[in-house]
């Protein structure tokens, strides 16, 4: 082996490298975007919760809504 195909070795593993280390910053931001999105789903799930266990405290616009819903089918 030559210094010169060391070197140019050494640059590959170095690019390699490089390439590996932005695809696991990249994952970790997509990640970090899912786990977002699923807290909102949760905090929107447990708001679908409380306007099932309670609808006497729902929103009286809201109320007026459902109930004309109701009229029309």
């Amino acid at each position: 082996m030559t210094p010169e195909s060391i070197k140019k070795k050494k640059e590959e593993i170095v690019k390699k490298h490089n390439l590996l280390k932005d695809k696991i910053e990249e994952g970790k931001s997509a990640i970090r975007n899912m786990e977002a999105q699923l807290n909102g789903l949760v905090g929107a799930v447990q708001l679908c919760d409380d306007f099932l266990n309670n609808p006497e405290k729902s929103d009286p616009k809201t109320a007026k809504i459902e109930s004309n819903q109701e009229n029309i089918t």
